[in-house]
Formats: C-alpha cells, sequence, structure tokens
C-alpha cells in the first residue's frame, strides 16, 4: 500500500498572520498553497541556545525508539514509513528565490538535500515535510531529531488543524492563525544532532492560543524568517526522526 501510494506522490510566524503552511499538491488532496501573507507581520526571536529541546543543542535525550523519516539517500522528494508518508518541497515569500525552486519537489546529492536562498523580504524561506492525505497522528513520539547543519537561524514549526486556516487544512478562524508551536535552532558547519521535545514546543504572542496536539499533524517546518531587513537561508539536513517516548522498566 505505501509503495502505492509513494508511487502516486507528486512534486509538492509581533501580530498576526504568519505566512502560510507549505502545503503542496497530492494527487487527490489540498492544492499548492499561494504561502501569502500580510506585510505588516512583525518578528519574534524564539531562544535558540537549545533551551526548547530541554537540554543543551544537540545533546541527545533520554529516548526511545527511533523512526527514521528520511535520510534522503533515495534521490527523491518523497518520505514514507508505516505511520506517516509524505512529500519534501521548499516554499518562499516569492520575494526572491529559493533552490530547490518553490513547490517543486527535492533533488539530493550524497544524502543530503541542500536549501539556499538570498534576500527574503516578506516573511522568508524554508523547507517543509508535508504529511500525505490528512496528516498524521504522531502522538507515540516525544522528540523530533534533525540532523543539520548550515548558516543562521532555522524556526521548526509543527503545524496541526488547530493553528491552520481552513485553506490550509486546518480549523483556526480569525487573527492569530499561523502561530504554530515551534522552537529554533542556530545552525553551524558542521553537521550536528538536534533533539526537539514536542512538550518544549510554544506559539509565538501573536498567536491564537490554542491547544498543541499531535493526533493530526499537517507539516513540520524549517523556515529561515524575516527578522528585520532581509532573510536568506543555507540549510543542509542529512536525517530526520520521530524518537517515541522511552519504555518504562516495568514494560522492558
Amino acid at each position: 500500500m505505501f509503495m502505492n501510494a509513494r508511487l502516486l506522490l507528486k512534486l509538492l510566524m509581533g501580530p498576526e498572520p504568519r505566512p502560510r503552511v507549505a502545503f503542496g499538491l497530492l494527487v487527490g488532496m489540498l492544492p499548492i498553497s499561494s504561502c501569502d501573507s500580510d506585510p505588516t507581520m512583525e518578528s519574534e526571536a524564539i531562544a535558540t541556545d537549545g533551551s526548547a529541546a530541554g537540554s543543551d543543542a544537540g545533546e541527545r535525550v533520554e529516548e526511545g525508539e527511533a523512526l527514521l523519516l528520511d535520510d534522503f539517500t533515495a534521490s527523491d522528494s518523497a518520505f514514507f514509513t508505516r505511520e506517516v508518508a509524505g512529500q519534501w518541497f521548499t516554499y518562499s515569500d516569492g520575494t526572491s528565490q529559493v533552490e530547490p525552486p518553490d513547490h517543486t519537489g527535492l533533488g539530493t546529492t550524497d544524502g543530503e538535500v541542500h536549501v539556499t536562498g538570498e534576500g527574503f523580504t516578506d516573511w522568508g524561506a524554508g523547507l517543509s515535510a508535508f504529511v500525505a492525505g490528512t496528516g498524521a497522528n504522531l502522538s507515540a513520539f516525544v522528540t523530533l531529531r534533525v540532523r543539520a547543519s548550515g548558516t543562521g537561524t532555522i524556526v521548526v514549526e509543527v503545524v496541526t488543524p488547530a493553528t491552520a486556516p481552513p485553506a490550509e487544512g486546518g480549523t483556526c478562524m480569525g487573527q492569530g492563525c499561523f502561530g504554530h508551536y515551534a522552537t529554533a535552532i542556530e545552525l553551524g558547519p558542521e553537521y550536528e544532532d538536534f533533539d526537539l521535545r514536542f512538550e518544549d514546543l510554544t506559539q509565538p504572542s501573536w498567536a491564537q492560543p490554542a491547544e498543541f496536539s499531535l493526533d493530526r499533524v499537517i507539516a513540520i517546518n524549517f523556515l529561515s524568517r524575516v527578522t528585520g531587513g532581509t532573510a536568506n537561508i543555507d540549510l543542509r539536513v542529512d536525517e530526520v526522526s520521530l524518537i517515541r517516548a522511552p519504555t518504562s522498566a516495568t514494560e522492558r
């Protein structure tokens, strides 16, 4: 079933609003988003000292079984496991060029994906893991592990129906939509493992308050955000995994 699904996959945060979640086109699913944003959007800083991960950035947390989402060795933009499947693609505010091009899938080289771009002036550019269908139930997992390198700050967002508007597959109405639960990581020239605990993610101050639930995750975004002036993105990702809750001693 998953093989068939993979063959069918196509190239696919101050006040509000946020840039739209990076949606792509999946067969029979949602249309590509225009990723529009209100130019009055202001930025909000998110700690990049690793505190959102409950430890110093890169330090491994107590963990259970790891589910590999993608190691980018298949030279395509699809990812699939028994529990979650979908498509990788870049997205941007359209004020400059991102590579690989916006919403056209990914090309991988030597087991990594490299996203680059300069001079974004509205809200920025990023990489999205868009989940197929109506989303995935990730409630069995406690940590997102990302092996990444590059330059600058990347905001990692978990997109759920409560923070996304109906046009983006969610239920949020009115002001404060796109205030996804998120944290930020500071990239360096060498690859580093970032363990991001879901329980430590927070919404920006301007967001419409919403309960954080992993019962239905629409996408995971890696965003280089405009914080004044322009935004550039230089992001390399080697591997992304989901970590289950550790098994208690009584269960072993």
